[in-house]
């Protein structure tokens, strides 16, 4: 049976962060994941543990000061802030007993493919020991070239075959329908050859990003299909609501009946 998150850089944004998880809970949310965290490791920890809920994960922050490059992991140069970056993010999660940080290539616009590849490259190759000794999965995903145009990796094939040459336990893809419909499409087919490299799933409809009942993709047939393959972890909901995330919450149901 799937288990669903709630992504709590998009729902109950009204709400006060630690209101969010309660919020989360009395929907019947299994779990909570975030970008980055609003309130302390310590604190996300005791909340979840009384409300019962799981924490997926967090991001690594986007970056130190306004209009940086979505994070460092690819950015030549920057691989001092990159591993405080990483440090931060996995200390926290730990402490949070989060299962895993999504890791930021970052904006390589201006800079040589093969440049950020190969730092991109040296940078997950500490990152994936700093993970094992912190008991914590990393997690790396394409973004959509049309949101995030210049982002080091933006198709989820790419994002596979980097986690298939460390072939790591403690690195994964993140597969997002949103972002793979828009660039590749075939969410099932690719779903299904890649389950072993997926750590975590994430939906919302397409093109809009907003709740996974509406656009050109039939989330039903998706979701019906990723359980029928085994899915074993959560389905994160990490979409923007079309108007209040209480209001929307009626595709769970619908989809999933």
């Amino acid at each position: 049976m799937l288990r669903f998150s709630a992504h709590l850089s998009f729902l109950y944004l009204e709400l006060p962060f630690a209101q969010r998880m309660e919020a989360a809970q009395s929907a019947g949310f299994a779990a909570i994941e975030c970008a980055v965290p609003e309130v302390p490791a310590t604190e996300m920890r005791a909340r979840a543990q009384d409300l019962g809920l799981t924490v997926v994960g967090i991001n690594t922050t986007p970056g130190e000061a306004e209009g940086e490059r979505i994070g460092y992991a690819a950015l030549p140069g920057r691989e001092q802030a990159f591993a405080r970056n990483l440090d931060a993010a996995l200390d926290y999660a730990a402490t949070a007993e989060a299962g895993h940080v999504h890791v930021l290539a970052g904006n390589i616009d201006g800079i040589a493919r093969p440049d950020a590849e190969a730092t991109f490259m040296r940078n997950m190759e500490s990152a994936i020991r700093s993970a094992e000794r912190a008991g914590v999965r990393l997690v790396i995903e394409g973004l959509n070239s049309r949101d995030r145009p210049g982002y080091f990796l933006s198709r989820s094939q790419e994002a596979f075959a980097i986690v298939e040459s460390f072939a790591s336990p403690w690195l994964k893809a993140m597969f997002d329908t949103y972002h793979v419909q828009i660039m590749e499409g075939d969410i099932l087919a690719r779903v299904s050859a890649n389950l072993s490299r997926i750590g975590h799933i994430q939906i919302s409809g397409v093109p809009g990003r907003s709740e996974p009942d509406c656009g050109e993709l039939n989330h039903r047939e998706v979701l019906i299909g990723i359980d029928r393959l085994g899915w074993a972890g959560f389905i994160g909901c990490e979409y923007k609501p079309r108007t209040t995330t209480a209001q929307g919450l009626g595709w769970m149901k619908a989809l999933v009946s």
